[in-house]
């Protein structure tokens, strides 16, 4: 026990470094000797786990993907009203832009991810995204949480660009045009719930019991997704 605890450790120092590396200086410019370094592990250290940088940074976006996905539902969990469809999907962004690794990968930032991005598909990465919350909302009908009237593909496509507008606003509104994050969030799930919310005003644990459900198939997703090729696994 105590070995897999030092091996988890310099896992998570290695990563870490990474992490630091990569958002401050790319992936391109990165190399295994500054990871080596900044991390305080040898090169052969790092080579016994990953044969090669693109799988270390394949192991780290899993991770910040499942970090964000447990901070999402831990907010979820911790809301009276968080089994709501307007309350999930503001926990979902505000867990999102707290995690500026997964902010700039979205962003597909060249500076930070090089190639990365033709390599990992994300297009095929958000269109089996995008069918995953299509059927999310079916259940969230099927529980009476929101309104059955509603069309699930349009819901969700909005929802996606909804998202994707919050991100790359910022890089085109100055600042001090820019209203607090918290208080837009709170104004997109207001809206939100206005439109999709049952005139009953719906069932909030139903909600979080499919929540739940459906976070248990993103963890799922995540595990089969991700495919390490590195020894130490």
């Amino acid at each position: 026990m105590g070995e897999e605890n030092q091996v988890d450790e310099i896992e998570k120092r290695v990563l870490d470094a990474a992490k630091d590396l990569f958002l401050h200086y790319g992936f391109d410019k990165t190399t295994i000797n500054d990871i080596a370094s900044q991390a305080g592990v040898s090169k052969s250290t790092i080579y016994l786990r990953w044969n090669k940088k693109e799988e270390l940074f394949d192991t780290l976006i899993w991770r910040e993907s499942k970090d964000y996905t447990e901070e999402w539902i831990q907010r979820v969990e911790a809301d009276p009203n968080g089994g709501t469809y307007g309350s999930w999907m503001r926990h979902a962004l505000s867990a999102f832009f707290d995690n500026e690794f997964l902010r700039v990968l979205y962003k597909q930032d060249r500076r930070m991810i090089g190639n990365m991005l033709e390599r990992q598909g994300i297009e095929g990465m958000f269109t089996r995204r995008m069918q995953m919350f299509m059927g999310f909302f079916k259940q969230m009908q099927d529980a009476n949480v929101v309104r059955k009237d509603i069309d699930a593909q349009t819901l969700s496509y909005l929802m996606n660009s909804l998202q994707y507008g919050l991100i790359h606003m910022v890089d085109i509104i100055p600042e001090n045009h820019t209203p607090e994050m918290d208080q837009s969030l709170t104004m997109m799930s207001n809206m939100i719930e206005k439109y999709v919310q049952p005139e009953d005003g719906g069932d909030s644990e139903a909600g979080k019991r499919v929540i739940r459900q459906f976070m248990a198939q993103i963890r799922e997703l995540l595990n089969n997704m991700e495919n390490p090729k590195h020894t130490g696994r």
